[in-house]
């Protein structure tokens, strides 16, 4: 079963903004506190292929594999992605924008794209899109904290 994927969050968390710029430049240590990384590796410059250790519950798992490519846009606080096709079981794109916002910094995190061959039971195959999102919902909150924690003042 293929299942599209669509997100977009906001968040205001008390972070060090030149600490995260710093990182958003060199973007490997930035996306490597997303929460169920397995690997995370360079396959040329600003391309990073991705896997995720399998997400799921009740009967649906899903191991996310996939490549994008970075751009990077420093004066504005902007890490956009689009998906690298033919590497894995998914095709994601979207952007990670931080913008200062007094003593905090406004997040926002927009993930788009399609997970393809999820192995799911039949009776589960109408459900399965929501807790799809709803889990990958959980990620990217969990994304947020790490942020916090790792940037914060």
């Amino acid at each position: 079963m293929d299942s599209k994927l669509s997100l977009d969050k906001t968040a205001t968390v008390a972070l060090n903004y030149d600490a995260v710029l710093a990182d958003l430049e060199a973007i490997e240590p930035l996306i490597s506190i997303f929460p169920k990384l397995e690997s995370l590796n360079k396959l040329g410059p600003n391309t990073f292929e991705w896997k995720l250790k399998p997400i799921g519950a009740m009967g649906v798992s899903h191991a996310v594999h996939y490549a994008a490519t970075y751009e990077v846009d420093k004066a504005n606080g902007r890490l956009s992605f689009k998906a690298k096709e033919g590497v894995g079981n998914a095709s994601l794109s979207g952007l990670f924008q931080f913008k200062p916002n007094g003593k905090q910094v406004d997040i926002e995190i927009e993930i788009n794209g399609q997970l393809r061959d999820i192995k799911v039971p039949m009776l589960l195959k109408a459900a399965t899109p929501g807790f799809i999102k709803t889990m990958f919902d959980g990620l990217v909150d969990r994304f947020i904290e790490k942020l916090g924690e790792k940037y914060g003042k």
